[in-house]
């Protein structure tokens, strides 16, 4: 593959790349007429971080549930991300050294 086949692959890609931005922020204006949609997009970060965080603490297994489950409690207490989730992660780093 020469250089500038890859310079095409990369105009491309980056044409592609920005319609798909620009079409979601021209859409974005229109769908907001509609009230089932704008529910329907308020709940999508929810979701993401649901699919995006559930499979890892299912992999790790039992203590991944239980650091999840404590980081959900003190989450709830303190109100502190950055100590729940220190909190989570320096009880799995426990359990992998076999401290825990």
């Amino acid at each position: 593959m020469s250089s500038y086949d890859i310079l095409i692959i990369i105009f491309f890609v980056a044409i592609g790349t920005y319609t798909l931005r620009v079409s979601g922020l021209l859409l974005s204006n229109k769908l907001k007429k509609f009230k089932n949609i704008d529910i329907f997009l308020e709940s999508i970060p929810a979701t993401l971080l649901i699919a995006l965080i559930v499979p890892s603490i299912i992999k790790i297994g039992t203590i991944g549930i239980f650091a999840g489950l404590i980081t959900i409690y003190i989450m709830y207490k303190t109100k502190s991300v950055l100590l729940a989730m220190s909190t989570a992660v320096f009880i799995v780093a426990l359990y992998r050294n076999g401290l825990f």
